[in-house]
């Protein structure tokens, strides 16, 4: 019996001493990102939707017991019809919280509804729910008092939103912050004047925290920064560089999928693509020091096969009439009412990307644009030149079939206008035809630096030579009136629409052009426009006047298609099935080409060269003739 006894005490010594020998040293973390409130999949067959991810959750964790984590990494809201009652229903902390969030972090979309907006969305998750998900924003930060940002200051300390998070599962001690990247932060206007501190110094400091005083075992960042192709870009992976204390990133903000984890040093990066399509799984093998080695990464699709977890397939039917009684009603509209039919699929968001300019959905969003405008001015209409509207405010795609209004809103997602609405208005300025030039720069040259600003136009026409000089890369604009394509005139004043948001970001577009590109919008006698809600566009519902919402704008321009079958349903013409060259780039290095009809960038650039080669050119002067006065000087000695 003593034998046996001291057997045990050795085994349970043996255990003590090497962890990894005695059973649950493994951590498992179920993660998202980018989820924009699909809490339903777009068609019945395809991927994703809330009730299917919920019934994967569980059975991870019922298969991997106690050391199971599931986290999120941002841009939880904002991308469907359910997103209109995020502010009074805080639908998607509610459901989160029946899925058994560990924690989550703030994506720059989450600020869409303005601080206020994300004010009353925590203040409704904390009063309706016992345990509402913990949320972690470490560099999030507030400035001197401001009335802006005064409750969304005040829920902060009350729900209350944490620089870090301490969790234990299983003797791991497990230390998880969140950041917002500088990508990120740029796509947030309407945060204002709520700011963020820079995300390598912030998770610097956090770091040492949880290393230091909360003697963290293991430690996540849940980062909405994103990763690129280009090394130089990808925020997530230079983060993991500068903080290499950091054990897993969940990477959100880019949509990024990878199918197999980055990793820099020690520091394993995943992504699971966006809107519920994947789950993604990262199970970490823990050694006796507490060191973190990856076992297993997996993305898990949300396929149509996996069965809806009831209770919240029950809680979701309860939101979808919400948003049925307390949004599209102000329209006279309802969640699953036919617009049109589509014969094929325009172009994936992926896909759209790869074009790096002009999309054949682009081209029927900003033909809605123009047509809805002169529906809702009637008699009043004065003609619209031209319409932008940059790739990144596009939002999901259309799929051959029916298209009903919740499909229109999914494309057209974004937004809260001036009215407190859900959805950005549509307005009208006008612009210079000079300043039009600059305008069709942001396609030309900052696109490259930042994918999403790709613009897609309706009634002009761009060439452009990618190899000039940036900023000045722009060939010729040619507007369309009457059918007929005319030169730009520099001075003349031409009517340009957009959305509310491309307004806000105009001094985006000048401090990233380092002041090169300067466009103020004016009204029809050229002056100035102080208030650009002023500028907005009004429509008429049968609840009286409304702004002119952009996914209405498209509604009402696949209502006006003829029905080509003749079964009652309007179809889309088959002109949208690909893209038809309102962007044409005509690469060329000729040198008269990269300088002819060159701007003050292009002629000064060319300045600073000859200036360079003739200083150059003196110096090797200099230097030969030193050279051959010293070489005379050799054979006189």
């Amino acid at each position: 019996m003593k034998k046996y006894i001291s057997n045990v005490g050795f085994a349970i010594l043996i255990c003590l001493s090497y962890p990894l020998d005695c059973p649950g040293r493994e951590l498992t973390i179920l993660f998202t990102h980018d989820l924009h409130s699909y809490f339903l999949p777009p068609k019945e067959e395809m991927p994703g939707g809330y009730a299917k991810l919920a019934t994967l959750i569980n059975r991870y964790r019922l298969r991997e017991g106690g050391n199971c984590l599931l986290l999120d990494a941002g841009d939880f809201s904002m991308g469907t019809l359910f997103h209109t009652s995020f502010s009074k229903e805080s639908s998607e902390l509610i459901l989160m919280a029946e899925m058994g969030y560990d924690a989550i972090t703030l994506g720059n979309h989450d600020f869409d509804f303005r601080p206020d907006g994300l004010a009353e969305a925590l203040k409704v998750a904390q009063a309706r729910l016992s345990h509402p998900p913990a949320i972690i924003a470490s560099n999030l930060s507030f400035g001197p008092p401001d009335s802006r940002d005064q409750k969304l200051r005040q829920m902060v300390e009350e729900y209350p939103v944490k620089k870090y998070l301490i969790l234990n599962r299983d003797g791991i001690r497990i230390g998880i912050f969140g950041l917002l990247g500088h990508d990120a932060r740029d796509d947030a206007p309407f945060a204002r004047p709520v700011k963020f501190t820079d995300p390598i110094e912030t998770a610097k400091e956090i770091v040492k925290t949880l290393k230091g005083k909360e003697k963290a075992d293991i430690i996540i960042c849940l980062s909405h920064s994103g990763t690129s192709p280009n090394k130089s870009r990808s925020e997530d992976e230079l983060l993991a560089r500068a903080v290499p204390e950091i054990d897993v990133i969940i990477s959100g903000h880019t949509h990024t999928i990878l199918t197999k984890p980055l990793q820099q040093g020690k520091t394993i990066i995943g992504s699971a693509g966006c809107y519920g399509e994947y789950l993604g799984v990262i199970k970490l093998k823990i050694d006796a020091k507490n060191e973190a080695t990856l076992k297993e990464y997996r993305l898990i699709p949300v396929t149509a096969d996996v069965p809806d977890y009831p209770p919240l397939a029950k809680k979701i039917n309860y939101f979808k009439k919400i948003v049925e009684r307390s949004y599209l009603a102000l329209y006279g509209v309802r969640y699953d009412d036919v617009v049109a039919e589509i014969a094929f699929n325009t172009e994936t968001l992926p896909q759209a990307y790869s074009l790096k300019g002009e999309t054949s959905l682009g081209n029927l969003i900003t033909d809605a644009f123009r047509f809805a405008i002169k529906h809702a001015e009637g008699k009043y209409y004065e003609p619209v030149h031209l319409v932008i509207q940059p790739l990144g405010l596009i939002r999901s795609s259309l799929f051959k079939g029916l298209i009903t209004n919740s499909d229109v809103f999914r494309v057209l997602s974004l937004g809260l206008g001036p009215d407190g609405l859900p959805g950005y208005p549509l307005l009208t300025a006008y612009l210079s035809g000079e300043e039009i030039k600059q305008l069709m720069e942001v396609e030309t040259t900052i696109s490259r630096l930042k994918r999403d600003a790709h613009l897609q136009i309706s009634g002009a026409k761009l060439t452009y030579n990618p190899n000039r000089t940036p900023f000045d890369r722009v060939l010729s604009v040619n507007i369309i009136e009457e059918g007929v394509d005319r030169t730009l005139l520099p001075n003349r004043l031409y009517r340009v629409a957009m959305n509310y948001y491309c307004a806000q970001m105009v001094d985006y577009i000048t401090r990233v052009s380092y002041g090169l590109l300067k466009m103020e919008p004016k009204d029809r006698e050229g002056k100035r426009v102080t208030k650009i809600e002023e500028r907005i566009v009004k429509t008429y519902t049968p609840h009286g006047e409304r702004e002119l919402k952009e996914w209405l704008a498209l509604a009402s321009y696949l209502k006006s298609f003829p029905d080509g079958n003749g079964n009652g349903i309007p179809d889309v013409p088959s002109r949208y099935r690909t893209p038809e060259g309102r962007i044409i780039a005509l690469p060329s290095w000729h040198p008269w080409d990269l300088i002819r009809g060159g701007n003050f960038i292009t002629w000064g650039a060319l300045s600073f060269l000859v200036t360079a080669l003739f200083f150059l050119g003196l110096a090797v002067w200099f230097a030969v003739k030193k050279a051959k006065i010293l070489i005379t000087k050799g054979k006189w000695s």
